[in-house]
């Protein structure tokens, strides 16, 4: 009995380990998808629409970042797969006019936004930094 259950922890925890992550992956997207429509639902109704975005936003990304899987095993066209990218890109132009608003309902702080990247993205992006400033100037708004 106890080499049984050696053997089956060898192929849990080593031999199938990917496929053990994915599963447990998929499975808290999708409690994290089920409850968020939830609480959208529950939501005031002006607020509703852009948190359907954001949620469209997250579902796209969740399906661009297994795209090969989805692809390779028949679950998505090609012409599908194509559409993401300007699903993804119609979504953010759509959000960003309320990114501010968003970042102050969901309670962001001053502080988290102080991050370089958060300022100026094309600024810390305009040169190889290795995701450091290099200049005052860069982490200083003026």
């Amino acid at each position: 009995k106890e080499e049984k259950r050696a053997a089956r922890f060898k192929i849990w925890s080593q031999e199938q380990q990917d496929l053990v992550q994915a599963a447990a992956r998929a499975y808290s997207e999708r409690l994290i998808s089920a409850l968020t429509a939830e609480k959208i639902e529950r939501a005031d109704a002006e607020l509703q629409p852009v948190l359907k975005k954001m949620y469209n936003l997250f579902l796209v990304s969740l399906l661009q970042e297994n795209l090969g899987c989805y692809l390779t095993n028949g679950l998505i066209s090609k012409g599908g797969a194509a559409s993401l990218r300007e699903d993804f890109n119609r979504l953010v132009a759509e959000i960003a006019p309320d990114a501010l608003a968003l970042a102050e309902g969901f309670g962001i702080t001053e502080e988290m936004l102080s991050a370089p990247i958060a300022r100026d993205w094309e600024l810390y992006n305009s040169y190889d930094n290795a995701g450091e400033m290099e200049r005052y100037e860069d982490i200083v708004r003026s």
